[in-house]
């Protein structure tokens, strides 16, 4: 009788043992994996204001290049307008 219960305390002992570690186990991947996760959203979060930031400087660079386009063309019709004046005023000078 003495073996047997010698022989069940080692169960006993192995699968409270198990258990506990199972336990153990189970606490120590749920943190890592939350940790995992916190780290993943705090580099999804630096990785999507550095797109907007590059998005918003990319918008700025077309609006200043639009801008810079329609001011061209803005000076290129007053030129345009001047010479037609000029050409109507040599007109008006010559038919006079």
């Amino acid at each position: 009788m003495n073996v047997e219960m010698i022989i069940m305390g080692v169960a006993a002992g192995f699968i409270g043992g198990g258990a506990l570690a199972y336990f153990i186990w189970d606490k120590a991947l749920k943190a890592k994996k939350q940790r995992i996760i916190a780290e993943g959203e705090a580099e999804a979060n630096v990785i999507r204001k550095d797109k907007i930031l590059q998005a918003k400087e990319k918008f700025f660079q077309l609006k200043s290049e639009h801008e810079k386009y329609i001011n061209e063309k803005g000076a290129n019709l007053a030129n345009l307008e001047n010479r037609n004046k000029q050409r109507e005023n040599n007109l008006n000078q010559r038919r006079d």
